[in-house]
C-alpha cells in the first residue's frame, strides 16, 4: 500500500457493517465509504484526530440493514454525498456510474457497477483494494431476494467484474458476520462456497434460491431513510409512511388506492399484479397523478421488490399526502405468500 494512503476499517456491531476511511496523508483529503448513522460521531472524531478534510461520503447501495450517515455528515461538514445513479436518490450530490472516478489528493477511486444484491449496487477500486459493498463477501455473497435483486446479475458482477481484478487485490466487503475483516480476490475465486470454486451460473442461482433468509430487522426504517440520504427526522425532509408486510397488507387494502409503480410491461408480466391496482409508472407519470389527486385519500404503493414503492411513498408524502404506505418486499413478497394475483 502506498505510504501516503491512510486506511482505516471501522465496524458497527449492531448491523455488522464495515465503514472505510481513505485519506491522502499529504493533502489530508478524505473519503468515507458506507457510513452508519449511529456512528457518525465516532467517524468524525477520528477524522478530526487525524486532522483530515473529509470531502466525500460514498454509499455502495441503498442499504436495508442500517441507515446511512451521509446526510447527517453533510449537515455538519462541507462534503459531497454519492450513491449509484440507478438508485435514484435526488438528495445525493453525485450519482455514480461505471467508469466514474472519485479523486482525493493523489489517489482515485474507480467505480464499478456490480448489480445483483440490488439493481443499483457499486464496488469501489483503489490502490489494490476493492470495496465490494454487499456484492461479494468473505466466503459469501450478498442476498438477491429483494430490492430488485437478481442472482444471475450478481453472478455476472462477481465473475465478470470482481474476479477479473488482479488476484492479489484485497477484498473489503460491506459486512462480515464471522469475525473476518478481509480476503483477496484469489482466495474468493478458489474458496467462496457460493460463487467460487468453478461454480456455474446455474449452480449459483440454485444456491441463492435456497437461502430463505429473514428480512433485515431495520428494513422498514432503513430503506425509506436511505432514499433521502438518511435524513428522516430532519424537519426539512421528514418522510413518514408505513411499510406493510404482505401477510398483513391484504386485510388493510379496503379504502386504499393501490398504485403499482412498475412499468406497463412489468404490470402485466410474469409476476402479475394485485387485483384492482392502478398502474402508474414511477417518475413524471406518478408526479402528474399525485398533483391532481385528493391528498386526503389513502395511497398504497406497490412495485417488484419494495424499493420503487418506497420512493413513490416518499414522493407522495413530500407532496402533502398523509395516509401513505407501501408493500414491503413488493409483488415478489406478495406472491411468495400465495396471495391473489391477476395476470
Amino acid at each position: 500500500m502506498n505510504k501516503n494512503l491512510i486506511f482505516q476499517q471501522l465496524f458497527d456491531l449492531q448491523s455488522s457493517t464495515f465503514t472505510y476511511l481513505l485519506a491522502d496523508r499529504v493533502t489530508k483529503q478524505a473519503v468515507l465509504i458506507d457510513t452508519v448513522i449511529e456512528n457518525v460521531a465516532r467517524d468524525l472524531k477520528l477524522i478530526d484526530e487525524l486532522d483530515l478534510n473529509l470531502i466525500y461520503v460514498l454509499d455502495t447501495h441503498i442499504h436495508a440493514d442500517h441507515v446511512t450517515g451521509s446526510g447527517k455528515i453533510r449537515s455538519d461538514r462541507s462534503v459531497k454525498t454519492a450513491v449509484p445513479k440507478k438508485a435514484n436518490v435526488p438528495c445525493a450530490d453525485l450519482n455514480l456510474v461505471e467508469g466514474d472516478e472519485i479523486h482525493f489528493g493523489q489517489f482515485k477511486i474507480q467505480v464499478l457497477e456490480t448489480p445483483g444484491h440490488t439493481d443499483a449496487s457499486l464496488s469501489f477500486v483503489c490502490e489494490g483494494m476493492v470495496f465490494s459493498g454487499d456484492a461479494l463477501l468473505i466466503r459469501g455473497t450478498g442476498r438477491t431476494d429483494f430490492q430488485s435483486g437478481s442472482a444471475a446479475e450478481l453472478f455476472d458482477s462477481i465473475t465478470k467484474k470482481l474476479f477479473i481484478l488482479p488476484a492479489s487485490t484485497k477484498l473489503y466487503p460491506g459486512h462480515d458476520y464471522n469475525g473476518l475483516t478481509s480476503s483477496t480476490i484469489d482466495a474468493e475465486i478458489k474458496h467462496n462456497p457460493r460463487a467460487g470454486g468453478g461454480k456455474t451460473k446455474d449452480q449459483f442461482i440454485q444456491i441463492m434460491s435456497e437461502l430463505k433468509l429473514a428480512y433485515p430487522k431495520k428494513i422498514k426504517e432503513a430503506l425509506p431513510a436511505n432514499l433521502v440520504c438518511g435524513n428522516i427526522g430532519n424537519k426539512d425532509v421528514d418522510v413518514q409512511f408505513a411499510t406493510i408486510a404482505a401477510h398483513e397488507a391484504q386485510d388493510q387494502l379496503a379504502g386504499m388506492l393501490v398504485v403499482d409503480v412498475r412499468g406497463p410491461d412489468e404490470f402485466v408480466g410474469e409476476l402479475g399484479h394485485i387485483h384492482g391496482s392502478h398502474q402508474i409508472t414511477l417518475g413524471e407519470s406518478l408526479k402528474e397523478f399525485l398533483q391532481g389527486y385528493d391528498r386526503n385519500e389513502s395511497l398504497f404503493f406497490v412495485c417488484k421488490s419494495g424499493r420503487r414503492s418506497a420512493e413513490a411513498a416518499r414522493m407522495a408524502v413530500e407532496m402533502g399526502y398523509q395516509k401513505v404506505s407501501h408493500l414491503q418486499g413488493g409483488i415478489k413478497a406478495w406472491s411468495e405468500q400465495q396471495l391473489p394475483i391477476e395476470k
